[in-house]
């Protein structure tokens, strides 16, 4: 007998992935993956409408994956919508277009449901008793998250990205010691207000999800610059970034290919949670957003009560 499959899909600021898995007793199995880069949040004008062209990027993404949910036939199916649909006035318009394709409801979820169900990925795949600071990089928010064991004690999303910071501060692609201080001080700036709060909970591990943390670590294991993640990693980094001298002759080794566009702006984000909350080493996590959805998929008696879990956004 084949093994129930558990499909999410996640329209990300940067990218949408499509996860099909089937639960173990380890927690699950992958059965099947895609991503697109579908960078919406670089598709948002001055007025926060996503352009024709980002729209039907997305669409023709989501028939794509529409494909795939017809051939696999899912147990249960979870979609959801994050900070690029959060900001933009045009976001019905295009969240129709594309519950008409997929055939299934689009959650468009608050930055503290993102960052809650964030945690609970994390928890879900690291299974870890010590209070944890979890830190994740989006493409047009950051999430930060003290929790411990099953347990959010404090969670916020952040108005920056890695997407939205390559738009305001590196737009002319030069990856220059300027452009990078300047992200690196706006980040701070954006940081500042939930600093005190955060220290005053503390954490005793720093784990970090998803797309910039984890291309960090590919280049620092590629390169060996040192055992783990630690600002001096961080700032070497950024020095070989400064000597490409533009995203378009960027040449890190360990870097892959697609994450080049928004890899500087990323790293100054990055940088200055490491300097504001004088994180000492950052461990990267197997699991994120889309593990969490995992779980919550896991836990449902049917797929129509996941909603439950998010609160209602218009």
């Amino acid at each position: 007998m084949t093994a129930p499959r558990y499909t999410i899909i996640d329209l990300g600021s940067n990218s949408f992935h499509m996860l099909t898995v089937t639960q173990n007793d380890n927690g699950f199995s992958v059965f099947s993956k895609k991503k697109q880069k579908v960078r919406l949040a670089s598709g948002l004008d001055s007025d926060n409408n996503l352009d024709k062209k980002t729209i039907q990027i997305g669409l023709d993404c989501l028939q794509t994956f529409r494909n795939e949910i017809d051939t696999i036939q899912p147990r249960k199916i979870i979609i959801t919508a994050t900070a690029a649909l959060r900001l933009a006035n045009n976001k019905a318009h295009f969240i129709k277009q594309a519950e008409e394709i997929i055939g299934q409801p689009i959650n468009l979820i608050s930055g503290i449901d993102e960052a809650k169900t964030i945690y609970r990925g994390v928890a879900f795949t690291e299974r870890l008793d010590e209070q944890l600071l979890v830190i994740d990089i989006g493409g047009a928010s950051t999430e930060l998250i003290i929790g411990k064991g099953n347990t959010v004690l404090k969670a916020e999303s952040l108005n920056m990205g890695c997407v939205t910071w390559l738009n305001e501060h590196f737009s002319n692609q030069l990856l220059s010691a300027e452009n990078f201080n300047q992200a690196i001080t706006q980040a701070k700036q954006v940081i500042q207000p939930f600093l005190n709060e955060y220290k005053l909970l503390n954490w005793s591990i720093c784990m970090g999800a998803s797309g910039t943390i984890q291309a960090v670590n590919e280049v620092n294991a590629k390169q060996q610059i040192a055992s783990n993640l630690t600002l001096p990693v961080l700032n070497e980094i950024k020095r070989q970034c400064i000597l490409s001298k533009s995203n378009a002759q960027l040449q890190v080794e360990g870097l892959k290919a697609s994450r080049i566009p928004v890899f500087a702006s990323g790293l100054s984000i990055l940088i200055a949670l490491f300097e504001c909350f004088e994180i000492e080493f950052i461990r990267p996590s197997k699991g994120a957003l889309r593990e969490g959805l995992i779980s919550i998929l896991f836990e449902e008696k049917s797929a129509g009560m996941t909603c439950k879990h998010f609160s209602k956004l218009t």
